[in-house]
C-alpha cells in the first residue's frame, strides 16, 4: 500500500510497506474495511503516515523551507539537508545508481569517494551534512587534491584528473538537488577549468607499419587487427568486444555499415551512430568472421579482457619501437584525425561517426597538424595563382 502526496498537482507516493487485498478496499471512501487484526494494524499505520505527512508539511512550512512531495516525502523518510550527510550520499549513489553505470565509469567514481573520505579526514571531520556543503568547501578539497603526495605507484593529480573528481562529486550533489533534499546548490558560483591538450595519434606512416608488423604470438595479431579496426571505424574497445553481425547493414547501394548504441552511453543518450566500413575495416572483418573463439563469442573478433588488451599493446608498441603506448582512444583518435579530418571529412560527419552527443567533444579529439595546415595554404597559393 501506498501513501500519495500531491502538492500543486505534483505527487509522489510513500510504502507504507504494508499489503491488503484489493476487495478490502473502499476506494470512494479512501478506507480499509474489517476488523481482523491485520486490517486493524494497516488502518494505524495509514493513520501514523498520514500524520508524519501533515506534521512534515508543517515543519517545512513554519521553517520557510521549499514544500514539494518530494521535500515531504524526505522528511518523513528522514532525508534532509540537515539528515543527509556527504558520506551517505556518496554512497547512496555508488551502491544504488551505480547499477546504471558502466563498471570502469563507477570504478572512478570509487575513487572520488577515497579521496574525499581523505580530504575529511584531514580535516579531522568525520562526514559533512550536505548543509554545510558550500563553495569554501570545494575550493578546499580542490587544493587537497593538487598537494596531495600519491600513493605508491599513483600518480600525482594534474589540474584536468582535479576536475573530473569535483566533476564527479557534482553530479553526485546534483542528484541530491533533484532530489530536494538540497536546496541550494554549492556548486553554482564554481567553474571548472580543464587544461586543454593535444590529443595524440598515429600518423599515416605509422598506421601502415602497424599493420604490416610481423608478429608471432596469435593474441598479439589479434589485438593489433582490433586495434586497426578501430583507427577506420573509430569504434571504441567496449564496442569492438561486443560488434557482431547484427551490427553490419547494407544501404541501397550495396556499401556496409556499422550501425550501434555506443557501450558507454547506451543507460542514457541511447543515440545510434553509423559508420561507412572502409576497404581496410571489411577485410578485417572477413579475416576473423570463422574464428573459433569470436563463433562462440557471437563477436566478429575474438574478446579479450581490458587488462589482457592492455597488456599486449603494450608488446606490440615494444615491437614496433614506438616511443608512446598503444591505446584504443590513440585508436579513436586516429580514427578522428589521421583517417577522416585530414582527408576532407566534415568534423559533423566525425562527430556522428564517433556517437559524440556533442561537437565540442569531437573537437577535443580532433588535431588538425602542421601537415594538413601546409596543403590547404598551399591549395589557397595556388587558387590565388590562378586568379591572379
Amino acid at each position: 500500500m501506498f501513501a500519495r502526496i500531491t502538492v500543486n498537482g505534483e505527487f509522489t507516493d510513500v510504502s507504507l510497506r504494508r499489503r491488503a487485498l484489493i476487495k478490502g478496499w473502499n476506494q470512494k471512501e479512501q478506507k480499509l474495511a474489517g476488523n481482523d487484526d491485520e486490517a486493524i494494524d494497516i488502518r494505524e499505520k495509514m493513520r501514523q503516515k498520514t500524520k508524519e505527512i501533515s506534521d512534515a508539511y508543517d515543519h517545512l512550512k513554519y521553517h520557510k523551507k521549499l514544500i514539494t512531495p518530494h521535500t515531504i516525502k524526505a522528511r518523513v523518510q528522514g532525508f534532509g539537508e540537515e539528515s543527509v550527510s556527504l558520506l551517505w550520499l556518496i554512497n547512496y549513489h555508488n551502491t544504488e545508481i551505480g547499477m546504471l553505470l558502466e563498471p570502469g565509469t563507477l570504478k572512478n567514481y570509487f575513487s572520488t569517494e577515497r579521496f574525499i573520505k581523505e580530504f575529511l579526514a584531514k580535516k579531522r571531520i568525520p562526514d559533512l551534512s550536505l548543509s554545510e556543503l558550500n563553495f569554501k568547501y570545494l575550493v578546499d578539497f580542490q587544493i587537497f587534491l593538487l598537494r596531495r603526495e600519491p600513493d605508491k605507484g599513483q600518480k600525482k593529480c594534474t589540474n584536468n584528473t582535479v576536475m573530473k573528481h569535483i566533476e564527479r562529486l557534482r553530479k553526485i550533489v546534483n542528484f541530491a538537488v533533484k532530489s530536494d533534499w538540497l536546496i541550494k546548490d554549492p556548486f553554482i558560483k564554481f567553474k571548472r577549468h580543464m587544461i586543454t591538450k593535444d590529443r595524440e595519434c598515429l600518423e599515416a606512416e605509422e598506421l601502415q607499419c602497424l599493420r604490416e608488423i610481423e608478429l608471432d604470438k596469435e593474441v598479439l595479431r589479434i589485438t593489433r587487427d582490433k586495434f586497426v579496426f578501430s583507427c577506420y571505424t573509430g569504434l571504441a574497445f567496449a564496442d569492438i568486444d561486443r560488434f557482431s553481425e547484427e551490427h553490419i547493414k547494407k544501404d541501397a547501394d550495396g556499401e556496409q555499415w556499422i550501425e550501434m548504441v555506443r557501450k558507454k552511453t547506451e543507460n542514457f543518450s541511447a543515440i545510434k551512430f553509423t559508420v561507412l566500413l572502409l576497404p581496410e575495416a571489411i577485410e578485417l572483418i572477413d579475416r576473423y568472421r570463422e574464428h573459433p573463439r569470436a563463433y562462440v563469442s557471437g563477436t566478429i573478433f575474438p574478446p579479450y579482457c581490458n587488462q589482457a588488451t592492455n597488456r599486449y599493446l603494450k608488446e606490440i608498441a615494444k615491437e614496433m619501437n614506438l616511443n608512446r603506448d598503444l591505446t584504443f582512444h590513440l585508436a579513436r583518435h586516429t580514427f578522428a584525425t589521421t583517417v577522416t579530418l585530414e582527408n576532407g571529412v566534415p568534423i559533423e560527419s566525425v562527430s556522428r561517426m564517433l556517437g559524440h552527443t556533442s561537437i565540442r567533444t569531437t573537437q577535443i579529439y580532433s588535431k588538425v597538424k602542421k601537415k594538413k595546415i601546409g596543403a590547404d595554404m598551399r591549395a589557397l597559393k595556388l587558387k590565388m595563382m590562378e586568379t591572379a
